[in-house]
């Protein structure tokens, strides 16, 4: 008996070390091409040199422009269980929203002596509404595959076996596909893919999303797993720095604690290590450290700037993309202003001001961001509406007599 004690033992902690190295391989995958291509290691250096430079300067430090990225999502599956649905795969894109935008349900929970630095990064996505040849499509591809572990392969994206990118200066590409058991996830920071064709976020099916398959696999189960994984794509470390961690790694963001290693469960504050041994201890609750989906809470406003910088530098193709539909998280203001819509952010009631230059008698749609009808109603005055009921996110309100006058409705209590 105690024999097998220890063969136990020591399996589980083969188990969990085999976790911590393997659980997001982003820092793997850059190390690997930068060791390998010198033409990567100067495009890297290059990209952080130019970040470092955008975030100094002094222009950029108030930035109040929200971005909006089109998103093509890949779905190569061998089995039937990973060929997941579409209400899974736009759940996924309700907890980008949400979490880039500080949206997120669980941001109260975040610890006080680091709510100040909690930042809404003002970026948020949207499934294409338009392919590369211009056609209409749900963001969604898929295609079935003979290989059972493609993005452990690299052919995810092969013509042949997989499904090759969207124009990646046009599309933030993700491939859900088959992964090894104890990865969950991996992203190209810009600059670091090779081939080029490469370039964008791998998820397993299973931690895709917050419903299906994703709602099995606690806890990674509420979808952060891809949150953490598109901060990689654009440009973040994990919090304890790139390769092994200890005190002498950043992750190159001021306001990001210095921290040894990941972190894993759901901590209570203040956690201290060896690198933050005193005072508040680690950002445990990071959305690039490891910690359990339900307790991951924010990014910080150095990271907010690093991923700006990256949509002004490398990725900034992204901000002129035109993929996304007219009924995007954008905002969409008609030359009439057809109406206006405060208080916004709201947490209880929206006010809606109709112009002096319309009739009245417009009919309006209070919608979701997948275009779902939540109210719809007639107005021949200025009319105040409940959103009490709603839980926190990015709404649309639009008038269909105006289709080009859309207001962007941000609930949050």
């Amino acid at each position: 008996m105690k024999h097998f004690l220890i063969i136990l033992i020591l399996l589980t902690a083969i188990s969990t070390t085999t976790s911590a190295q393997h659980k997001c391989k982003t820092d793997i995958l850059v190390q690997r091409n930068t060791a390998e291509y010198p033409f990567i290691k100067e495009e890297r250096q290059r990209i952080n040199a130019f970040t470092e430079r955008w975030i100094a300067n002094p222009i950029n430090q108030n930035s109040r422009t929200v971005v909006t990225i089109p998103v093509v999502v890949h779905v190569v599956w061998n089995s039937s269980i990973e060929n997941i649905s579409d209400a899974q795969i736009r759940s996924q894109i309700d907890v980008l929203n949400e979490d880039f935008r500080k949206l997120n349900s669980n941001h109260s929970s975040t610890p006080a002596a680091f709510q100040a630095i909690a930042a809404d990064t003002e970026i948020e996505f949207c499934l294409a509404a338009f392919d590369p040849a211009g056609n209409p499509t749900s963001g969604i591809t898929r295609k079935q595959t003979s290989i059972n572990e493609i993005g452990e392969t690299e052919d995810y994206y092969d013509p042949v076996k997989g499904t090759p990118p969207w124009d990646n200066k046009k599309y933030m590409n993700i491939w859900v596909c088959g992964l090894s058991y104890y990865l969950y996830g991996y992203a190209y920071p810009p600059g670091s893919a090779f081939p080029n064709e490469a370039d964008g976020v791998v998820i397993a099916p299973h931690y895709f999303g917050r419903i299906g398959t994703a709602a099995n696999s606690a806890p990674a189960h509420l979808g952060r797993t891809t949150t953490h994984e598109v901060g990689h794509y654009l440009n973040l470390s994990h919090v304890w720095g790139d390769g092994n961690g200890g005190c002498n790694q950043d992750d190159f963001v001021n306001d990001t604690p210095l921290q040894d290693v990941e972190t894993y469960g759901c901590q209570t504050f203040p956690l201290l290590d060896n690198c933050s041994s005193s005072g508040n201890g680690i950002n445990f609750n990071n959305y690039l450290d490891y910690t359990d989906d339900a307790c991951m809470t924010m990014f910080t406003t150095g990271q907010k700037m690093r991923m700006l910088a990256t949509l002004n530098g490398p990725r900034a193709s992204l901000l002129t993309a035109s993929a996304c539909s007219v009924t995007s998280v954008r905002n969409i203001l008609s030359e009439t202003n057809a109406f206006s819509a405060s208080p916004n952010p709201t947490n209880d009631e929206l006010y809606i001001e109709l112009s002096n230059q319309i009739k009245p008698g417009l009919t309006f749609q209070l919608t979701d961001l997948l275009g779902n009808v939540l109210q719809e109603f007639e107005l021949f005055q200025d009319k105040r509406i409940a959103v009490s009921d709603l839980p926190n996110g990015i709404y649309l309100l639009n008038c269909k007599e105006y289709p080009m006058s859309v207001e962007k409705v941000i609930v949050s209590k």
